[in-house]
């Protein structure tokens, strides 16, 4: 699946580089970003090289994921994996610096990546799962037009939950 580069009012979208295995390792070492996901708190760079090999390089299959930059700087991820052309759907995720967080950067990332899936892609559908604890996650989806359609429970354990 083709990596995209979008542009918002705010923001670039990028395609992540392995030059980009210092962000990830930051991002991703942080308790804060992997509160609400199955993923552990990485403790080396060389799980972050892991991370992105697995997960962020461009090119995969059914999944792409991009770096949120602002005025050059890398301030958090997005992308959109599970897409299926028959079905016409995907499911997206997002991460964001703690420091960047209360300033609309995320729910205009989510919005830019709406857009070019169902525009761009032509998906029907764009669905995201989200923990029921996780109250700005649940904002930013609701100010891009997403509803809820039901609370999935034991769908997913992590963290001992």
């Amino acid at each position: 699946m083709e990596t995209p580069t979008l542009l918002s009012k705010r923001l670039r979208l990028r395609p992540i580089l392995i030059d980009d295995v210092e962000f990830i390792y930051e991002l991703f070492s942080r308790s804060e970003t992997n509160k609400y996901s199955e993923y552990p708190d990485l403790k080396t760079r060389d799980e972050a090289v892991e991370m992105y090999d697995k997960f962020m390089r461009p090119g995969g299959e059914s999944r792409f994921r991009v770096i949120i930059e602002r005025l050059g700087e890398s301030i958090g991820t997005i992308g959109m994996y599970s897409n299926s052309k028959d079905h016409k759907r995907a499911e997206i995720g997002y991460d964001l610096m703690r420091e960047h967080w209360g300033n609309g950067y995320m729910t205009e990332a989510v919005e830019a990546l709406v857009s070019y899936g169902f525009e761009t892609l032509g998906l029907e559908r764009i669905e995201a799962t989200v923990d029921p604890e996780n109250g700005a996650s649940i904002r930013i989806l609701e100010k891009n037009s997403f509803q809820h359609e039901g609370t999935l429970r034991k769908r997913f354990h992590y963290k001992g939950g």
